[in-house]
C-alpha cells in the first residue's frame, strides 16, 4: 500500500505522517495549560506507512491508560491480553485473567501496567506493543514531545490519524465494505457482492473493512464507541 495521508483533528489539515509529526510538535507545544503531557506517535509494526495515529496523554497517567486508549481506538475485539516492552521489561494486562494466567505471568516476570508514563518514558523513546497472543496486532509507540497543556476530558486525546486505506471489491472494483476471512490473503468485497457470497451467513466469515491495523483479525469490527471511528477516505 502507498503511504497514507491523515487528518489533524486540531485544525483539520491533511498531511503526511512525517509532516504531521512536525505539525503537531509545533501547534500542541503552544497550547494553554500547565499539566505535563506526552505527545505519542503510534504506528503499525508491519505497515507503518499505512496505519498511524498521534495522541497526547498526561505524563502521570498509568501505562494501563495508554493500553486502554489503544484498545478503544484500534485493537480491542474480545478483551485479549496485551503487553508493552519498554527497555527490555514486559508490562502485561489481561482484562479477563484467570488465576492460572496470573501465576504464569508472574513466573514469566510480566510486570503490571500500573506505573505512570513519566516513570517509564522519556522523549525520543520507543516501545513495542502487542494485543492478542494468538492473532497478534503489533504496534510501535514513540514519545515525540513533552509539554504543558490542559488535561484531556478522557485520559487520552487523539490528535491525528491516517485516512482509510483504499481497497477495491475483487468482483466489481467498487470500494470494499467487507473482508472475506476464510481466504488468504483476505478478499475484499463491496456490500452487494459480499451478500451474494455462499459463505455470507457463516459466523465471522466476513468482517467489516475498517480503518485499523487489526482489520480482518479475530472478530474485530472497529471501535465500539462511534466517536472513535474514522472511516474517512483521503480527499487527495
Amino acid at each position: 500500500m502507498q503511504p497514507m495521508m491523515g487528518r489533524c483533528f486540531v485544525c483539520g489539515k491533511t498531511l503526511s505522517q512525517e509532516a504531521m509529526a512536525g505539525h503537531l510538535r509545533a501547534c500542541r507545544s503552544r497550547q494553554d495549560g500547565e499539566q505535563p503531557l506526552f505527545l505519542l506517535h503510534v504506528r503499525d509494526a508491519y505497515f507503518p506507512e499505512t496505519f498511524w495515529l498521534f495522541l497526547e496523554m498526561p505524563q502521570a497517567a498509568p501505562l494501563a491508560a495508554l493500553d486502554e486508549a489503544l484498545r478503544q481506538v484500534w485493537v480491542d475485539c474480545c478483551g485479549h491480553a496485551s503487553q508493552f516492552i519498554i527497555d527490555g521489561v514486559t508490562y502485561g494486562r489481561r482484562p479477563k485473567a484467570t488465576p492460572v494466567d496470573l501465576v504464569l505471568d508472574e513466573q514469566a516476570h510480566v510486570a503490571p501496567m500500573d506505573r505512570p508514563l513519566e516513570a517509564l518514558l522519556t522523549v525520543g523513546q520507543e516501545m513495542d506493543y502487542a494485543y492478542d497472543e494468538v492473532w497478534p496486532t503489533e504496534l510501535k509507540v514513540r514519545v515525540l514531545a513533552a509539554y504543558g497543556g490542559t488535561l484531556p476530558a478522557r485520559e487520552a486525546r487523539f490528535l491525528a490519524r491516517n485516512y482509510k486505506p483504499p481497497r477495491a471489491c475483487r468482483v466489481c472494483g467498487r470500494p470494499a465494505d467487507w473482508l472475506f476471512t476464510n481466504a488468504w490473503p483476505l478478499e475484499p468485497y463491496c456490500d452487494a457482492h459480499a451478500r451474494q457470497h455462499p459463505d455470507w451467513e457463516k459466523p465471522h466469515a466476513f468482517l467489516p473493512y475498517v480503518n485499523s491495523p487489526r482489520v480482518g483479525l479475530c472478530t474485530y469490527r472497529g471501535p465500539a464507541e462511534e466517536a472513535l471511528r474514522f472511516e474517512i477516505s483521503s480527499p487527495e
